[in-house]
């Protein structure tokens, strides 16, 4: 992309990340920047027209853009191309809609699915290299500290992963289940997180009003488990989890979740919703299969080249 025909750059800020971002590639134009604590603060003191002292209470400790052990800033940066001086407000519209929502954000959600940690993009900029500020656009959301790392050997499955997975996905229960899982990034409290996790395993694997305890946790199980032994395990945790959700729901008791069992529920959702879009069956068919299977006993995956999932 030649500089000279562009005046218009864009950058999304991301949190959570450290250097293993830079492995990733995220094609039609878009690099990673790595940027020093001291040339991270004069760029968002530039763009945004605060003092440092509010670029770091901000973004280096609200939103977590900042990774402290290594004090760098990662950042996704990009520009529109054969613009004028006078571009319209249209343009970068268009370049937002189409780069941005419809395809970058995607790629970061995915990113997310593919393993722990909570990879976002919660500020972006448009702004021309000549002047001072630029147009921001922000999510709002809660942004928690959940590192993110990639060790090299998972990059081949990431990249193949958010090539060829794509969002919304098109069964409507897999897509709420999705939704729920992303809502537990987005909450502080660790309870109320923790009950739409379980909502989304409810969503993907409870058939009906009975038995839901048992029916979740043995579906689970024999779902995710990798052998008979393995399948125990997590039926056996699946009903402990399930327990604590009762607590709360029903004596409204805090102090129950720990973070270990959040991250653990979120773990069995996102393998779920995994293993469940790889069948690509609608729910009552999926419920029919697993109550066909036994613990440990493999399920056959359809022939359809959905072979991009390692896994886990």
């Amino acid at each position: 992309m030649n500089a000279k025909e562009a005046s218009l750059n864009f950058k999304g800020i991301l949190s959570n990340v450290d250097s293993s971002i830079l492995q990733v590639d995220f094609s039609h134009g878009f690099k990673i920047e790595a940027f020093s604590e001291e040339e991270a603060e004069a760029l968002l003191s530039l763009l945004e027209k605060i003092p440092s002292d509010a670029v770091a209470l901000k973004y280096f400790m609200n939103l977590n853009c900042l990774n402290l052990s290594e004090h760098r800033m990662y950042v996704i940066g990009s520009s529109i191309e054969h613009v004028s001086d006078n571009t319209s407000f249209s343009d970068m519209a268009r370049f937002d809609n189409k780069w941005v929502e419809a395809y970058l954000q995607p790629k970061i959600r995915l990113m997310r699915l593919f393993k722990e940690g909570n990879i976002c993009m919660p500020v972006t900029f448009y702004y021309r290299p000549q002047s001072q500020g630029g147009a921001r656009k922000e999510s709002g959301y809660y942004v928690s500290q959940e590192p993110y790392h990639l060790e090299a050997s998972e990059v081949p499955f990431l990249q193949s992963f958010i090539q060829n997975m794509e969002l919304p996905f098109q069964r409507d229960f897999l897509s709420l289940a999705f939704e729920n899982f992303e809502l537990s990034y987005r909450i502080v409290d660790m309870q109320l997180a923790f009950l739409v996790l379980m909502i989304g395993l409810e969503t993907l694997l409870n058939p009906s009003h009975y038995e839901v305890r048992y029916r979740v946790s043995r579906n689970a199980a024999v779902l995710l488990g990798e052998d008979r032994r393995n399948s125990e395990e997590i039926f056996a945790q699946v009903k402990k989890l399930y327990d604590k959700r009762s607590e709360i729901v029903h004596s409204g008791k805090r102090g129950i979740i720990g973070k270990e069992d959040l991250l653990k529920l979120r773990d069995y959702l996102r393998k779920a919703i995994k293993e469940i879009r790889r069948l690509d069956k609608e729910k009552d068919e999926i419920t029919d299969l697993l109550d066909s299977h036994g613990f440990g006993e493999k399920i056959a995956y359809p022939i359809n080249g959905n072979t991009f999932t390692k896994p886990t």
